[in-house]
């Protein structure tokens, strides 16, 4: 995929905003529209605000007003989170609930600007048994559980608190659960606290960049996901334990992923010298445009994970059309008895009405095949194919059911006026 203008300017504009830099004014046309639905999407039209206001560039006022709303939402975002994680966090200590926090709190400070954070929850990581815990404690304190493309469970506040509660399977590879589970059972508590576990900064370099690779192999990594990346590793890299690091990596085995993906973000938001196969970076970057569409084969050779997680799709879109068809074929009781109510009573004569089903399809079936093959008239096909014996027992068995229906919603009606009657 060649990327378009609107891509490439995109990345300009994060480049500048992030380091703190004038944004260079475009050298073509623009899409301003497709830049905004760009940004959007990878959740980080905030920042091109922060890009766009010095601008002397004709933007549509539309579009200039929806960037500037999510610049909005971003600023009263900041300062609710905050309160909001450390009431959580008492709730969830009170509770003994055994727990690290991706700290909010802490990831806005690594920012030019607090308002630039990409990052829109709470996040909570914890052990599988607990979630049902949480669950509870977060109802009694107002939260209600939301749907979310995210990997996790999704809790909403009003008038903006979001909290992404997580555990072990929100990574699709067998290593980085394990690696998971053994990161929090090992972690120290926070200071002050005997349940809230802390990582330090190679910890939460490892567990980012685990979250990376897995949103990469499923095909929808987002640009606010590197951001916060770049961020951490731009101002806490010098806290990094590397041996550390490199050894469990290795242990992952995506040692050289991970350290292309390093490389690509050099290449989109530091000096991005000394970076050489540029045809490998420029299929990554059509890879996460396209959401996993285009430049794959490059990226599935650099992370095997990608074609491990699509034959697992596979698999699990043909186990489920299965399941559909089974269904399809053998309905449950309850269904069954509003085609054939005679099942109320002799239920053991299911599977006998499961074929009489099948057959009456398939003869219905044959029936419009005949009618559009050899072009009947229909008054004339209606009538041969009322004289099939099958069809007319059939015809005649819906026509009782119908007036037996009548009769009960007239029988219904009777006494319902004679209820009505004073006494």
């Amino acid at each position: 995929m060649s990327k378009g203008y609107e891509e490439r300017y995109l990345m300009t504009l994060l480049s500048s905003v992030i380091n703190q830099k004038e944004s260079p004014a475009p050298l073509r046309y623009l899409n301003w529209e497709k830049m905004f639905r760009i940004a959007d999407y990878h959740r980080v039209a905030h920042v091109v605000y922060y890009g766009i206001m010095g601008l002397d560039v004709e933007i549509p006022q539309s579009i200039r007003q929806r960037f500037f709303g999510k610049y909005l939402e971003s600023v009263h975002r900041v300062e609710r989170l905050r309160s909001a994680e450390r009431q959580v966090q008492t709730l969830l200590e009170r509770n003994g609930i055994n727990c690290f926090f991706l700290n909010y709190s802490d990831f806005v400070k690594c920012y030019p600007i607090e308002e630039m954070c990409c990052r829109e929850f709470i996040e909570i990581g914890t052990e599988k048994k607990f979630s049902p815990v949480i669950r509870a404690l977060l109802w009694d304190a107002d939260f209600e559980e939301r749907y979310t493309e995210n990997r996790g469970e999704l809790y909403y506040r009003v008038p903006g608190n979001k909290v992404l509660c997580f555990n072990q399977t929100m990574f699709f590879s067998r290593s980085m659960q394990k690696f998971y589970i053994n990161l929090v059972r090992s972690l120290p508590d926070k200071t002050g606290f005997n349940h809230i576990r802390e990582m330090n900064a190679s910890e939460i370099y490892l567990f980012l960049m685990c979250r990376l690779t897995d949103s990469y192999a499923r095909g929808d990594i987002s640009l606010s996901q590197i951001m916060d990346f770049w961020a951490f590793y731009k101002t806490q890299g010098e806290f990094f334990s590397w041996p550390y690091i490199y050894e469990r990596l290795k242990e992952l085995k995506i040692e050289e992923f991970a350290e292309r993906l390093e490389y690509l973000i050099l290449r989109w938001f530091g000096t991005g010298t000394g970076i050489e196969n540029v045809e490998i970076y420029d299929n990554m970057e059509s890879y996460i445009f396209s959401k996993g569409t285009e430049g794959r084969e490059v990226s599935e050779q650099l992370l095997p994970l990608i074609k491990t997680v699509a034959d697992c799709y596979s698999r699990d879109r043909k186990k489920e059309e299965f399941r559909r068809l089974i269904a399809w074929l053998f309905p449950d009781r309850e269904y069954m008895e509003t085609i054939y109510p005679v099942l109320e009573k002799s239920g053991a004569f299911l599977p006998v009405f499961w074929l009489i089903r099948l057959e009456r399809y398939f003869i219905r079936m044959a029936g419009s095949r005949m009618e559009e093959k050899f072009r009947i008239p229909k008054i004339l096909f209606r009538y041969m194919w009322r004289k099939y014996p099958g069809v007319k027992a059939e015809e005649k068995e819906e026509k009782e059911e119908k007036k037996e229906r009548e009769q009960e919603e007239q029988k219904e009606q009777e006494e319902q006026k004679i209820a009505e009657i004073p006494n």
